[in-house]
């Protein structure tokens, strides 16, 4: 009775603001055997409001959930949790009730959260500049119990059906947004994976995960539950449960098709006692096939969700000053108050109050008082009272002062706990109280447990303290293999092909089948492995006619798809992914590699024009929460992404890495539909390769400093990682109907090419020293041989109706009527500033600068005296080093000889060429120096020939080379940038001034013929009377009256 007595206790203290009427009578208790059996359980409808969403539970009903402990074999039986029946239908608050106390509440946790933030970002700061990671080589306590848990764990849950009605947002058309599962199985099985129980400790487990119809769906213009009874609604939600991907309801619109998921696991619980033969965890993921969809009429209902979640949460915060029902007044003298009050009240009382001396003393006195407070916080205990009054004044500060006064009394309590006399007495005080570290669990199990409970729960979960330390491990042992296969993955865009049209159908679809992913971990050696492969990707679209949207993949357009598909029948897979830290065999301490092969890409009008209209709102709409909450995300991945990467690119010496990406083509056909003999814009994309450069270093040599090497060169090549990009064979090519795009794109040099193939190449250098002021941290050279292109008129006028022949997408929403207000006029103001931006004006101001380099010359007055006097005699530290040239730009233009003959007679008419193009940077720790020039620009008329019996030369800048043994340049620019930071800003080169540009141009000489020059007024006259016969007459269509009235409102 006192076991049924405390579990009945617990439920209904930790249940009990869940449940509706919880009844202890209806709890089965066995004592022995350990099983708790909870039934026809409804859920309150405030049982989601911890997570403070704003809706509420209208149906909530838990069919069964058992419980079975085996209290007398914890260690070696199985725990087993059952959840059968869990049915949810929530609907949104449509009204948003003011609570002084919870919106208090609210913010002083989203503030909190936010100060959070910025410290955990200077601690990853902190961390990862001074190489201080956590220790993460022991196999510790904690990861030995959650695999003892994992192994006797057994999970059952099934039928789950949780659905958002919503007919607030649209009344007109109501919507349903709902999860259904048909069951999640964990459980343990024989070697063959056939469930069985296991009676006796075994060193290796198998485990069998199994979900089964995980669906997500969102029905629009949906018939309401709500207006059911409760009975009801729990039947229509169990009726709507998908088995299988088969036999899925028909009238659910599904986003994430019914998807099955099988997971086998075998685990080693002592590898030791294995000899390390196998794996800790060796997992194999199996996906049949994920399937997802979206319609236009579930992207618009989404965009009003979040439009109206917006509003609620504007409404939320105004709600304070909304007149309550007052029969006197009338309702546009209450609407002017309330806009009165929210006004004064946040914008214009708060800007005012701020510069009263009474406030400011007053906050003065706050942030004295809140910083003694967290002092005595930091280096030792506080009162309920004080904790309570932090609290007061962390409500009435804001983030940054928070920020700025927690950093300088952490700063002055880490100085007084490094001075305080350490002795045996004050360890044990400390321990008494309470101060151990929270993260170690064997302090708690030392007073909970006797050494005989303790030596039994350690050896049944394999921990052996001390002696698991990873560290240990066979550097080729890998404790995790994961293997993820996935059959097929498609993503289908739905949308009606008429306005008309009663059902949706698919305009567009994308598949990638056959993808894998394998996961390894080597712990010794901190090392894990990624391997990425895709089998293959394609595209395809919609067909102009209707009547081929019923027929199979095969018949309808292809926008992307493999080209070794269409030449060849070797399945090679399409992309692979190759990623390693601290291979085995030691040459490099990170490998990336990535190979894939080409695509053909073609453009197709009318799945681009109703994939346009499918994302088209149909109305305008103000998003700004959205915009603001995407943009608080991005700038916070960025940045911490940023500091990563960062730290991660300084601390590489050698990166091993081969990329290799084939060239993919693109291709815009006439009319915006590919047919075969249809004249085609052809752009190749070039063949892309990234490989690691061979050095000095790659036999095994040891790095030496610049200033232990003999030979100045020889020391800067043995201190870069090489690294060499090779952009190949990018061109531009129009083919008439009766060319062959195919044939010019092989034969690489045709006259129906644009851009005939160019190449560029990049080397990049990283310097495997860091802070070191003669080197540069990254060296780049980049180098274009040439730049050929060539164009007639008659291509040019060719290519202009080219382009004018595809029909683009038409937007509507400029004729709709703007019916809310514009999202840019209404700034909304975050709540918090940038976490980033917090954090470096905190570490910036002087009190803590002045403070944390006050404690450091303490601690290690020695090391900051040496880097002083590194930092003087070094100087400035170069960043960045680039150059890049550009040998030859040459446009060739040709005229049609003939006006009467339609074909190709084009001949040569004027060559302009740009020679030795260069352009060189350095970038240093204050200042930033720019040098650019460009040797010679020169026209040639082909037509005509000079004194030498080459081409007339009109312009140019030289006319005898061979006269000069050194070419001056034509134009040359020389730009130095720099900052009152610079310790030198006011001597040479700078004299104080922070940007100074210098351009030189050299003499231009100029040929004038008079035939020569009649003969180009010709050529432009006849392209003028060309503009007006080709182009205009297309152009000079009226535009919709319904388009005309619109600009005329």
């Amino acid at each position: 009775m006192v076991f049924e007595n405390l579990v009945v206790y617990l439920l209904d203290k930790y249940l009990g603001d869940y449940i509706e009427n919880l009844d202890t009578k209806k709890l089965k208790i066995d004592l022995w055997s350990g099983n708790v059996v909870l039934e026809n359980l409804y859920l309150k409808p405030n049982a989601l409001a911890d997570l403070n969403l704003p809706v509420t539970i209208s149906v909530g009903y838990l069919q069964k959930l058992i419980l079975q402990v085996p209290w007398k074999n914890l260690y070696t039986h199985p725990t087993k949790a059952t959840i059968d029946g869990l049915f949810l239908l929530v609907v949104p608050k449509t009204e948003v009730a003011y609570d002084a106390k919870r919106d208090e509440k609210e913010q002083h946790e989203a503030k909190m959260k936010e100060v959070h933030k910025v410290e955990e970002l200077r601690k990853q700061k902190e961390d990862e500049k001074n190489d201080k990671a956590a220790d993460k080589n022991n196999d510790t306590f904690m990861e030995r119990m959650q695999l003892q848990i994992l192994r006797n764990l057994e999970l059952s849950i099934q039928n789950i059906h949780i659905v958002y009605e919503d007919r607030s947002t649209k009344p007109d058309h109501p919507f349903a947004l709902g999860i259904t599962l048909n069951y999640i199985k964990l459980h343990t099985t024989t070697p063959d994976w056939q469930q069985t129980i296991l009676k006796e400790d075994t060193p290796l487990i198998h485990k069998l995960g199994e979900l089964s119809a995980f669906s997500i769906y969102w029905n629009t213009d949906a018939i309401s539950r709500s207006t059911l009874s409760r009975d009801a609604v729990i039947k229509n939600l169990k009726e709507r449960i998908a088995i299988d991907n088969q036999r899925a309801p028909l009238d659910i619109a599904y986003i994430l098709r019914p998807m099955n998921i099988t997971a086998r696991v075998i685990l080693v619980m002592k590898p030791r006692e294995d000899q390390f033969q196998r794996p800790m965890f060796d997992i194999k993921v199996d996906l049949d096939e994920i399937s997802l969809n979206i319609n236009r009429d579930q992207y618009l209902d989404l965009l009003d969700l979040l439009e109206f979640q917006d509003y609620l949460t504007v409404k939320s915060k105004y709600i304070k000053y909304q007149i309550k029902d007052d029969a006197q007044n009338k309702k546009s003298r209450k609407n002017w108050k309330f806009a009165y009050e929210a006004i004064v009240n946040e914008e214009i009382r708060p800007r005012f109050e701020c510069y009263k001396w009474e406030n400011i003393k007053a906050h003065l006195d706050r942030v004295r008082e809140y910083r003694t407070l967290h002092f005595q916080e930091l280096t030792g205990k506080i009162s309920n009272e004080q904790k309570q009054r932090a609290e007061a004044l962390e409500k009435k500060l804001d983030v940054f002062n928070l920020t700025y006064i927690r950093r300088k009394a952490e700063i002055e309590a880490k100085k007084k706990k490094e001075q305080e006399p350490k002795s045996w007495w004050g360890g044990v005080t400390s321990w008494w109280g309470g101060n151990q570290p929270q993260d170690n669990p064997e302090l708690d199990l030392e007073k909970v447990m006797s050494p005989e409970e303790k030596k039994k729960l350690y050896d049944a979960i394999g921990y052996e303290g001390e002696d698991t330390s990873t560290s240990t491990y066979p550097e080729t042992y890998i404790d995790i293999d994961l293997k993820i296969h996935l059959k097929m993955l498609d993503v289908n865009v739905w949308a009606k092909m008429n306005e008309n049209d009663s059902q949706f159908k698919v305009i567009a679809r994308a598949t990638i089948p056959d993808t894998g992913l394998i996961f390894r971990r080597r712990p010794a050696t901190e090392a894990i492995a990624l391997f990425v492969d895709l089998g293959s990707f394609q595209v395809v679209g919609t067909a102009a006619d209707s009547q081929q949207l019923q027929l199979s993949n095969e018949n309808r357009p292809v926008l992307v798809q493999p080209v070794n598909r269409l030449t060849s029948s070797n399945q090679q897979k399409l992309l692979q992914i190759e990623f390693e830290t601290n291979p085995l065999d030691k040459t490099a301490d990170y490998r990336v590699k990535i190979i894939s092969q080409s695509l053909e890409i073609k453009y197709n009008a009318p799945t681009i024009n109703k994939l346009a209209q499918c994302f088209e709102q149909d109305t305008q709409r103000n998003l700004q929460g959205v915009k603001q909450a995407a943009y608080s995300t991005y700038t916070d991945v960025k940045s911490r992404s940023f500091i990563l990467m960062k730290h991660n690119i300084e601390k590489i010496k050698v990166l091993d890495i081969d990329i290799d990406i084939q060239s993919s083509y693109f291709l815009l056909p006439a009319n915006g539909v590919y047919q075969d003999n249809v004249a085609t814009l052809c752009m190749d994309l070039g063949h892309l390769t990234l490989k690691r450069g061979t050095t000095l270093n790659d036999s095994g040599e040891e790095f030496v400093s610049a200033k232990e090497a003999k030979d100045i060169e020889d020391a800067r090549e043995k201190s870069y990682t090489q690294f060499k990009l090779k952009l190949e064979d990018i061109q531009l090519i129009y083919a008439n109907q009766n060319e062959s795009w195919e044939n010019a794109r092989k034969e690489k040099n045709t006259r129906i090419h644009l851009i005939k193939p160019m190449e560029l190449e990049l080397d990049v250098g990283k310097c495997i020293y860091n802070d070191d002021a003669v080197l540069p941290a990254w060296k780049v050279a980049g180098n274009i041989p040439s730049v050929d292109l060539r164009l007639s008129d008659t291509r040019l006028f060719q290519i202009m109706q080219h382009i004018q022949s595809i029909p683009f997408p038409e937007s509507k929403t400029g004729a709709i009527v703007q019916a809310t207000v514009d999202a840019e006029s209404v700034p909304v103001q975050p709540l918090v500033n940038n976490t980033e931006e917090t954090l470096e004006a905190v570490e910036g101001m002087t009190p803590v600068k002045k403070t944390k380099e006050k404690v450091e010359a303490e601690e290690q007055p020695e090391k900051k005296d040496t880097e002083e006097k590194k930092k003087e005699s070094e100087g400035q530290l170069t960043q960045l080093e680039a150059t890049f040239t550009l040998d030859k730009i040459d446009l060739l233009i040709d005229k049609a000889a003939s006006e009467i003959n339609d074909k190709d007679n084009d001949e040569p008419f004027l060559r302009l060429t740009l020679e030795s193009i260069t352009a060189n940077t350095k970038i240093k720790t204050f200042d930033m120096e720019f040098n650019a020039s460009l040797a010679d620009f020169i026209v040639y008329h082909q037509q005509f020939v000079g004194k030498d019996n080459q081409p007339l030369r009109l312009l140019s800048a030289q006319l005898d080379k061979q006269n000069t043994t050194e070419k001056q340049k034509l134009v040359s620019v020389n730009f130095l940038h720099t900052s009152q930071e610079n310790p030198l800003f006011l001597s040479s080169p700078y004299n104080g001034v922070e940007n100074e540009a210098n351009v030189r141009f050299s003499k231009l000489v100029v040929t004038l013929q008079l035939e020569a020059l009649l003969s180009i007024f010709k050529f432009q006259d006849s392209l003028m009377k060309k503009l007006p016969k080709d182009i205009t007459d297309n152009q000079t269509k009226e535009p919709p009256k319904e388009e005309v009235k619109a600009i005329e409102n």
